[in-house]
């Protein structure tokens, strides 16, 4: 109840400024004390990405404080830093060496997300690789102590997002899955494999695009009952997403339900096409 609170506005404006990434940036570097969750609009845009510092998640504008233009390395570690200075706590959970492994680490993620979208697949992995030993063990520790101090019927960073697993996580999962279909173009069964693993584990099982890509593994070694089985836990999980975004949002913006529908069609789309 005394945790800050740091609202990125999802607007569309915002997200062009890119607020998606500003959100999945300060919620994988967040400490102990500090919850990043998704707002609505707040009548700043141009000035996006807007970050709004509040008290209460459940706090509306109020008293909340509004940063403009959060974006960048410097930018959100200079916030967080503020945010854990106003609190006080005692020593953080990562010493400072060890949260610049955790930023370099998602900073090479995004570089990695670059070459693999140019089809650049060899860089990719290389900086996909980079991205995971850097930042692993930095994010394993910071997780860690969150899902301690958070009770796990809550659903905000610290323990789960709406697809079941911890938002702090997502950019490492997303590593993963984007390293193993890399190294598949490249041939590297084993090495697909490993990392497919390593997806479904760090999202605890509920990714389902981390059980696509085991199944991708499976059928390219022609393991067609592991492929059967990827795609079954897949499906599952898809099915749980469509009945999760399917939940009334009361008092949601327009940005965020029509956001979420889209991710409730994308699950009945991918759920079908895999039955």
């Amino acid at each position: 109840p005394n945790n800050k609170v740091l609202r990125v506005c999802q607007s569309p404006g915002c997200k062009d400024d890119g607020a998606s990434s500003t959100f999945d940036c300060l919620s994988a570097l967040a400490p102990l004390g500090v919850d990043v969750i998704k707002g609505g609009c707040v009548s700043l845009c141009g000035s996006g990405p807007i970050v709004e510092l509040c008290n209460d998640a459940n706090e509306e504008g109020g008293t909340s404080i509004k940063k403009k233009r959060v974006k960048g390395g410097d930018v959100i570690i200079s916030l967080l830093d503020e945010c854990a200075g106003e609190k006080n706590d005692d020593e953080p959970i990562l010493k400072p060496f060890m949260r610049d492994r955790l930023m370099t680490g998602y900073e090479f993620s995004l570089e990695a997300k670059e070459a693999f979208d140019a089809k650049d697949y060899q860089t990719a992995v290389d900086l996909y690789t980079d991205a995971i030993e850097s930042g692993r063990k930095p994010a394993m520790i910071l997780q860690e102590a969150r899902s301690a101090a958070t009770p796990t019927s809550s659903n905000d960073n610290n323990t789960a997002s709406s697809d079941g697993y911890p938002e702090g996580m997502r950019w490492l999962v997303t590593s993963f899955k984007n390293c193993c279909r890399s190294r598949l173009s490249l041939n590297d069964i084993d090495g697909a494999r490993r990392d497919a693993f390593a997806a479904t584990i760090f999202s605890q099982n509920y990714d389902p695009d981390a059980h696509e890509c085991l199944a991708e593994v499976c059928a390219a070694s022609s393991d067609a009952l592991g492929e059967l089985q990827a795609i079954k836990a897949a499906i599952i999980q898809y099915e749980r997403l469509e009945e999760e975004y399917s939940k009334p949002l009361p008092g949601a913006d327009a940005p965020r339900r029509a956001e979420t529908m889209k991710q409730r069609s994308h699950a009945g789309a991918r759920k079908r096409e895999l039955g």
